[in-house]
């Protein structure tokens, strides 16, 4: 049999698990006005941990991340404290915090977290989160999209917008149906097939090269700078290309897709395993997409996409049979995080904006909430296909925008909304669109966004934002956080 047809049976095949999978899930299916959005509020440690995770990491670590090594070699190594950090904190300060509020109050969404915590009613609060979110995760998950078409392309050299397609029919197929119990159900295999796929192929393309020691030698020839921890970088432009990639971690606490599990989790015990489970799982992955990056400089030399490295060595290493379920691991990174964006989106369209042009509207009617959740999935999916087929863009620049964006804008506010009782509405609106109006402007002005990633300066002035403003304006009320 052909080689090709080969891997793409074995691709198809793991498609359909993955889709029989989520389906098989809605055997679950409770009907409460939740249960679409946040599975009845049951998952367990494992399905809180490796969902959480997953939808986190996305197509971004398997193929940005990939391509930021292969670029700047060893200085990528810096991103994982920064990272382990965010997960600490998000996992230990907030995540048990955030359940027993969602739980106490029967929120659903971050807005509504953010409305029950700083003004019941307000309307402000309401469309200036929801917008935010909107606005961002669209971008967020176009650039899933683009992963996808990417790794289509290198692996089966399918046209650009046919990979979109079949990436975003992956995920509709069992995210409309199932909901966040078939999201969190797949993400268990999905986190899984990444785990795996990011441990075999550093191995892999190490043993081609034919050891460390040949490793060392060949990236002496190809860059020397590669080893450096800094990429040759001083001063300054040092200090900016470090925090920029240890700042990243700043963003865990103010992702909606990421604090959604924390919401649904089932108890504090589960938190605590799923925690632990959740910060093992980062290392691993990231170290292996670090390592495989740099092997695959040297193996591969100049690649015109760097981020197409996985993809290219998964063609040229491995059988076919084993090389299209390796294949299906990048999907699964791309499925797990694109999926979990659309649920979370449509939920806040679906129950937080519509509810406010619509007075008679109510969460309560199952049926008809159930069916405003999927027809608002599907649009937001036709969008973000649309947004993703008007050009093909580099992944890790991309999602690191949305991811700053959303970091900045709703991680301060999350924090000390739960940490300090005296956080008031006013500054909770003005660190909302600090975080979001810091981030876009630094993003486009060239100085600063050759200086330090945008998070960094949006996140801390979007903090002092919220506390300074709340200091003056809290009315002393204590609120129970």
């Amino acid at each position: 049999m052909d080689n090709s047809l080969v891997l793409t049976l074995s691709f198809i095949i793991y498609s359909l698990f993955i889709i029989g999978f989520g389906l098989y899930s809605t055997r679950l299916r409770k009907r409460t006005s939740d249960d679409f959005v946040l599975a009845n509020r049951e998952l367990g440690p494992w399905a809180a941990s490796l969902s959480a995770s997953a939808s986190a990491e996305s197509g971004w670590v398997m193929l940005g991340l990939v391509g930021e090594a292969y670029l700047f070699g060893a200085a990528a190594f810096w991103i994982i404290p920064g990272i382990a950090l965010g997960y600490l904190f998000n996992w230990f300060f907030i995540a048990e915090r955030l359940r027993k509020v969602s739980l106490d109050g029967s929120l659903v969404t971050l807005p509504q977290f953010i409305v029950n915590r700083f003004g019941k009613n307000s309307k402000a609060l309401l469309l200036i989160s929801s917008v935010i979110i909107t606005a961002a995760m669209l971008g967020y998950v176009a650039a899933q999209m683009n992963a996808a078409g990417k790794a289509f392309d290198a692996v089966f050299s399918m046209p650009y917008w046919i990979g979109v397609l079949v990436g975003a029919g992956i995920i509709l197929a069992y995210t409309i149906t199932g909901g966040f119990r078939a999201i969190c159900w797949t993400d268990i295999i999905q986190a899984t097939f990444m785990f795996i796929a990011l441990i075999i192929m550093p191995i892999v393309v190490l043993f081609k090269l034919g050891g460390y020691s040949n490793f060392l030698e060949g990236i002496q020839q190809v860059d020397p700078d590669l080893l450096s921890f800094t990429y040759g970088k001083a001063g300054f432009a040092m200090l900016g290309f470090i925090a920029g990639l240890i700042g990243i971690g700043l963003g865990y606490p103010g992702q909606p897709h990421v604090l959604s599990r924390f919401m649904a989790a089932k108890d504090t015990n589960t938190i605590r395993k799923a925690g632990m489970i959740s910060i093992s799982w980062m290392v691993i992955v990231y170290l292996g997409a670090i390592f495989f990056g740099l092997f695959a400089k040297v193996y591969f030399g100049e690649i015109a996409d760097p981020e197409q490295a996985l993809p290219l060595a998964i063609a040229e290493f491995l059988s076919p049979i084993i090389g299209g379920f390796v294949i299906a691991a990048i999907v699964s990174a791309i499925c797990s995080t694109a999926d979990s964006q659309l649920i979370v989106v449509s939920s806040i369209i679906s129950r937080d904006i519509v509810p406010i042009f619509k007075k008679n509207s109510s969460i309560d009617d199952y049926n008809k909430t159930q069916n405003l959740d999927r027809v608002v999935l599907v649009l937001l999916a036709l969008l973000s296909i649309l947004f993703a087929l008007s050009e093909n863009r580099v992944i890790f620049t991309f999602v690191l925008y949305a991811w700053s964006v959303l970091g900045a804008s709703f991680g301060p506010v999350v924090i000390l909304g739960l940490l300090w009782k005296k956080t008031s509405k006013a500054g909770a609106i003005t660190g909302m669109l600090t975080g979001a109006i810091v981030s876009v402007a630094w993003r486009n002005i060239p100085v600063l966004k050759s200086a330090v990633y945008e998070l960094v300066p949006a996140f801390i002035l979007a903090f002092l934002a919220v506390w300074i403003v709340s200091m003056f304006t809290s009315d002393g009320n204590k609120a129970d956080v």
